[in-house]
């Protein structure tokens, strides 16, 4: 049984893209995918750093590094990657950014820029991948959602919004790409400790609330989400598509 399980999970020869590669849970998802063996086509506004994230790949990855820079804020930029990547097996769909700000002081620019970057540019990109995926016959895409669209999120209003979107366009991608062999879900992480979080999480009261929150008690690690990102990309997952796997040590159910 080992072995089988083994099997399913070797990602040997598959063309993984990863956006937001550089940093963070992109750079988990990006290490997790090399060593299972993956093709990796690495995209992030962030060159310098996305150069030093496959220099350290290329150590344990079984395959070709391929690297492109890419804005999801910039609509030129999700249709340059498009065309340039050509067919690839697996998306991990994980490039954004954060907004942490009363809604009340969030003025008309910086809520458009979220929602443009983490829900209208993720549809974007993964439309375009998916049409490639749906003339092949086959494909997975796996979009990066927040446990902080199935509660309130006090500041982060607008993000969980988008992030909400996400889950919803989820579902109905995988409704509608499905009969053409195409899997999609999404994984929504709970507070992880990434560059994204460094601030919050070294404040002695933020970081103490936050442990007595979560029923595992620990914060997560980005290889969490990471590991959680292969699976779905992987054989084992082959009749998963539609879902939103919430990885957070149980903080919204407390």
């Amino acid at each position: 049984m080992a072995g089988a399980l083994r099997d399913l999970l070797d990602l040997s020869g598959r063309r993984v893209l990863v956006t937001g590669a550089a940093h963070g849970l992109g750079a988990a998802i990006a290490r997790a995918f090399a060593q299972h063996q993956a093709a990796l086509v690495l995209a992030d506004r962030d060159a310098p750093a996305l150069r030093d994230r496959a220099e350290e790949l290329r150590a344990v990855a079984g395959a070709g590094i391929d690297l492109r820079d890419y804005d999801q804020a910039d609509p030129g930029s999700i249709t340059r990657l498009i065309s340039s990547v050509g067919d690839v097996d697996v998306l991990a769909n994980n490039a954004g950014v954060v907004l942490m700000r009363p809604l009340l002081q969030t003025d008309d620019g910086a809520l458009r820029h979220v929602i443009e970057v983490d829900l209208l540019g993720a549809i974007a990109l993964a439309t375009g991948i998916a049409r490639r995926m749906v003339a092949r016959g086959g494909g997975t895409i796996i979009n990066i959602g927040s446990q902080m669209a199935f509660g309130g999120a006090d500041g982060r209003g607008v993000y969980a919004a988008a992030k909400a979107g996400i889950s919803q366009f989820t579902r109905t991608a995988a409704v509608e790409w499905g009969r053409a062999g195409v899997r999609v879900n999404c994984i929504a992480p709970g507070r992880m400790r990434t560059r994204a979080t460094e601030a919050l999480l070294s404040d002695p009261v933020e970081h103490a609330r936050g442990l007595e929150r979560i029923p595992l008690g620990r914060y997560g690690e980005p290889e969490d989400v990471a590991h959680m990102t292969v699976f779905l990309a992987s054989d084992a997952a082959g009749y998963i598509t539609g879902q939103t796997i919430i990885v957070d040590g149980g903080w919204v159910l407390a």
